[in-house]
């Protein structure tokens, strides 16, 4: 399977939020692009069903298995930014990969106890191959936004890495790349896959891009502006120049490059 991760500059993209495992919610996306003619850029978050209607083992097979179909098919390209829930299920996966491969039984069913969904994301390490998830990222950039799950704050934006922001952006994409691939293969994240305490983390003062809170953390400094999501809401929101799109899988938002960002309802 050929997989495109490539958008086209001169095409929109539509910029989807929080999945959460909501199938109905990823069609209409999928329909809305190829509508519009655009890429899709999925905001991470894709697991963890938030309604409990695709809270189900068929609706976490479906999902996974959907995204890197649609990154073969989708004929304007995909990209995917990860999100803390993708991050959390991807653990647990391994872990109770490790805990099979040791033939702790025991162990297993604790897990499986404390954590129904553990056996489900089991799979996702066969639907979700290396490839496709060294494609992912922590933050990109298109049509003059960055984007990531859940923000950048200052602190985590590489002021020293060249005087002008676009030196910046281009040393904040390979940063995070980095971080990315080594956590892949190693489990070791850092301050960037941190919780702060708009989110109950007590080891960082602020959240890292895949925890930052919208509502007690954003602050719209950067020398670029930001679209997320990850902070639930029952619209779109805005401060200033950037945006958090999760409005409960009942919105995205098309970025053009001439219109800028336009929010959808679906």
């Amino acid at each position: 399977m050929s997989l495109s991760y490539e958008l086209d500059p001169e095409r929109p993209a539509l910029v989807v939020p929080d999945v959460h495992q909501d199938l109905g919610f990823l069609q209409r996306a999928v329909t809305r692009a190829e509508r519009e003619g655009a890429g899709l850029l999925f905001l991470g978050d894709h697991v963890d069903a938030i309604d409990p209607h695709w809270n189900q083992p068929a609706a976490l097979r479906a999902v996974t298995r959907a995204l890197p179909e649609l990154a073969a098919a989708h004929r304007h390209g995909c990209r995917f930014v990860v999100g803390n829930h993708d991050v959390q299920a991807i653990q647990a996966a391994r872990h109770r990969a490790d805990l099979l491969l040791a033939g702790d039984g025991e162990q297993v069913a604790k897990l499986d106890h404390a954590l129904p969904s553990a056996a489900g994301y089991g799979e996702l390490l066969g639907a979700w191959t290396s490839e496709f998830l060294r494609a992912w990222h922590i933050g990109t950039t298109l049509h003059g936004f960055v984007l990531t799950h859940a923000g950048v704050a200052r602190r985590h934006w590489p002021w020293g890495a060249a005087p002008d922001p676009a030196g910046q952006l281009a040393a904040f994409l390979s940063e995070t790349q980095a971080t990315w691939e080594k956590w892949l293969r190693t489990n070791e994240g850092g301050p960037l896959f941190q919780a702060g305490p708009g989110r109950g983390g007590h080891h960082a003062p602020v959240g890292g891009p895949l925890w930052l809170d919208w509502d007690s953390e954003f602050v719209d400094d950067l020398p670029f502006p930001q679209i997320v999501g990850h902070t639930r809401g029952r619209e779109p929101r805005r401060k200033d120049r950037s945006w958090c799109l999760d409005a409960t899988q009942t919105c995205v938002g098309l970025l053009d490059a001439d219109r800028g960002l336009r929010v959808l309802k679906i």
